[in-house]
């Protein structure tokens, strides 16, 4: 039996929330945040924190400049330029030889 100790939070910016419900984002690309296989709480920061039950199904280990367009469409994205253009936003000092982590999830319902 797993105890909410041991589920993992994972943070998203708000924009995300819809993607994710809808099932068109199954995918989140992390640098410098370790995430582990397993059960997890998609953290959504708005007026009121929406947390939504997921799983993470998948963890791959690569670096920016390996992204693809299929990486960028499962996370929500129309193509590959648009996901590098937000990986700037939310971490201004990443470099195409920096390792990443894609974050393959699903939510639980």
């Amino acid at each position: 039996m797993t105890s909410t100790m041991d589920t993992q939070r994972l943070h998203f910016h708000p924009d995300y929330l819809d993607a994710v419900r809808a099932g068109s984002k199954t995918t989140t690309v992390r640098f410098r945040d370790p995430v582990e296989t397993g059960p997890v709480e998609m953290v959504f920061e708005l007026d009121d924190e929406v947390v939504l039950a997921g799983v993470v199904t998948q963890v791959r280990s690569l670096r920016v400049a390996e992204l693809t367009d299929a990486d960028a469409l499962a996370d929500g994205f129309r193509d590959l330029a648009e996901l590098r253009d937000k990986l700037r936003f939310h971490y201004p000092d990443i470099a195409p030889t920096d390792d990443i982590s894609v974050v393959h999830f699903q939510l639980t319902h």
